[in-house]
């Protein structure tokens, strides 16, 4: 069987970001593809317009390919755009097309009435139901979605969703992700990309978990390090950005992943995202930073702690302060992330995340709106009548006024959301002594970046 599997892009802007970094390569079609490759099938990997790869050069290589079935990958921000890509595939190759990803996953019967073109949702981790998919088409020449885990579909006017698999509890049976199968080329940027588990534990109101869920299920240390040796040895990469939701959930095997990259003597440097109730061990973040990590990306959200309760955060601000202050004597960047318009936010509690950013005294700190993403609780507790077929998702994830919604989790407008949101990057970026921290970074990365 041949699957052509493709990642739409989400703006032109967006997509003149991505190409230049480790944001390209879709890790979630590289599993899968090579999935499909180890059980005997051909499969290539599509990203329109990533390494100059206009949309006319796509639809010519996937004719080229002759593809038995369309797989596309869909979050909020690209649906409109994967929505356009599945009617083009329909009419230009008449196969079957299944769309995966976090928002066909949220929104399964609403996804299949706004799009006839498509003929199955394919809900959760794609690996396990498009090796059903593709052993059922083997066998007939035809798909019978009925007997494909995790599919939704209509047949004859009526919607069906079959049970999805169990998640992949064991991930060291996965192959390497196939980044060799990007538009049919090795691809020259993303193999830096590292996933070493999936779940994450935390209970955040905002956080659309729906895909890979809250279990935290990891990669064995040692299969992560020989990924590693993979990649450096076959692509020569040295850097790596490590795309767990949440590494440093299970600190024993962070502890041992630093081990044998240590004891392998193995000269890269790399990033990852952690709690901040996970990074309190002040001789983990040592040996993290001996083993090459140069950055932590902390989901502080805010700085208030009744908001902190009020979106189950799990955390408290006195954690944050001591994990940057930790990360900071050892000289590991911390990158905070801090929401504006979270639930029951308000001007003053706006103002304490502001101060709060700059008290922490971090590398550098970023402020977004918040965006009720389908899949979380806040979409459905506040946005739940937008789950219909006719929805037009352009601009929901926009982090200007113009997007097309009104909060609903706070009283307060998008325009003053927006005003508080410039205000916060001003009054953070502009203060001198975090010029100083902005440019010493900038000097230290350019150092990692040639290394």
């Amino acid at each position: 069987m041949r699957v052509a599997l493709i990642y739409p892009y989400c703006s032109e802007y967006l997509l003149r970001i991505s190409v230049r970094n480790h944001e390209n390569f879709p890790s979630g079609l590289g599993y899968i593809a090579a999935c499909l490759r180890q059980s005997g099938h051909t499969a290539a990997i599509f990203i329109p317009d990533s390494f100059h790869m206009p949309m006319d050069r796509v639809w010519r290589e996937i004719g080229i390919f002759n593809p038995d079935i369309a797989g596309i990958s869909a979050v909020t921000r690209n649906f409109m755009e994967a929505r356009r890509v599945t009617k083009e595939v329909k009419h230009r190759f008449a196969c079957p097309v299944v769309m995966g990803g976090p928002h066909p996953t949220a929104l399964p019967r609403a996804t299949l009435q706004g799009l006839p073109e498509l003929d199955a949702v394919i809900a959760g981790e794609g690996e396990l139901p498009m090796l059903a998919l593709a052993a059922e088409f083997d066998k007939s020449g035809k798909i019978d979605f009925e007997k494909v885990p995790g599919a939704a579909f209509i047949k004859d006017g009526r919607y069906i969703e079959n049970q999805r698999p169990e998640p992949i509890s064991d991930l060291d049976n996965l192959p390497y992700p196939a980044i060799d199968l990007l538009n049919g080329e090795p691809a020259p940027l993303g193999n830096d990309k590292l996933i070493t588990s999936r779940g994450c534990p935390g209970q955040c109101n905002f956080c659309a978990n729906i895909c890979m869920g809250r279990k935290f299920r990891p990669h064995s240390p040692e299969r992560v390090v020989a990924e590693i040796e993979h990649l450096t040895e076959k692509y020569g990469a040295s850097y790596f950005h490590v795309m767990d939701d949440c590494f440093t959930a299970d600190n024993n095997r962070v502890h041992r992943i630093c081990d044998l990259i240590i004891s392998k003597k193995l000269k890269i440097a790399w990033t990852a995202a952690g709690r901040v109730n996970t990074l309190l061990d002040e001789s983990l973040i040592i040996k993290m930073k001996r083993a090459g990590c140069v950055r932590v990306q902390l989901g502080i959200e805010t700085g208030s702690q009744s908001i902190n309760n009020l979106i189950g955060k799990g955390t408290t601000l006195d954690m944050a302060e001591k994990c940057c202050g930790l990360l900071r004597k050892h000289g590991v960047e911390s990158f905070n992330s801090f929401i504006i318009g979270n639930e029951g936010e308000t001007k003053e509690t706006i103002k304490e995340t502001i101060a709060f950013s700059k008290k922490l005294r971090s590398t550098i700190s970023v402020f977004n709106i918040l965006i009720p993403f389908p899949g979380t609780s806040i979409f459905e507790k506040y946005y739940k009548e937008f789950d219909k077929p006719d929805m037009d998702w352009t601009g929901w994830c926009s982090q200007w006024p113009s997007r097309p919604y009104e909060p609903r989790q706070t009283q307060l407008s998008k325009a003053t959301l927006w005003r508080y949101t410039v205000w916060a990057w001003l009054s953070y970026f502009c203060s001198p002594s975090q010029m100083l921290r902005i440019i010493c970074g900038a000097f230290k990365w350019l150092s990692v970046s040639k290394t």
